[in-house]
């Protein structure tokens, strides 16, 4: 999806959830729902080697038009389910990640139904050790 989809997305969940939240918690559920794409920056600078923001933009735009035939596009570190324990043990300690975590959680679920509908769900992975087993078969390095 691309962010502008993702910003409404939020928007609208974020609305939803005002009357159930504190202003503070809605920001912090967006925090989480924005910031998780993160990786695809850091992805992006680890195959180009480039720090363009915009760069990084228009190389997810060009990698979206032939997706359907890539059979694995590589590691979102930030969109497996690793980070998404790593984060519920934070939240579990600290109740503050809570809002953060369904903000990570409720991106993720959007990008699958996004996969599932264009019929590509396993173009990622899941877990760190997919990854690393997916990289492996095909004679890469782990990253």
């Amino acid at each position: 999806m691309t962010l502008n989809q993702h910003l409404a997305i939020t928007g609208v969940a974020a609305a939803a959830l005002l009357p159930f939240w504190s202003n503070a918690e809605v920001a912090i559920f967006c925090t989480g729902s924005v910031l998780i794409d993160v990786d695809h920056y850091l992805c992006y600078i680890q195959r180009t080697k480039r720090y363009s923001v915009s760069g990084m933009f228009r190389y997810f735009e060009e990698l979206r038009k032939i997706e359907h035939d890539i059979p694995y596009y590589g590691l979102c570190l930030f969109h497996t389910f690793d980070f998404f324990f790593l984060v519920a043990i934070l939240a579990y300690l600290y109740p503050i990640f809570i809002p953060f975590l369904s903000g990570l959680l409720f991106h993720f679920g959007v990008d699958l139904f996004d996969l599932f509908r264009k019929k590509i769900p396993f173009i990622r992975a899941y877990f760190l050790v997919e990854h690393i087993i997916r990289r492996r078969q095909k004679g890469y390095p782990f990253f």
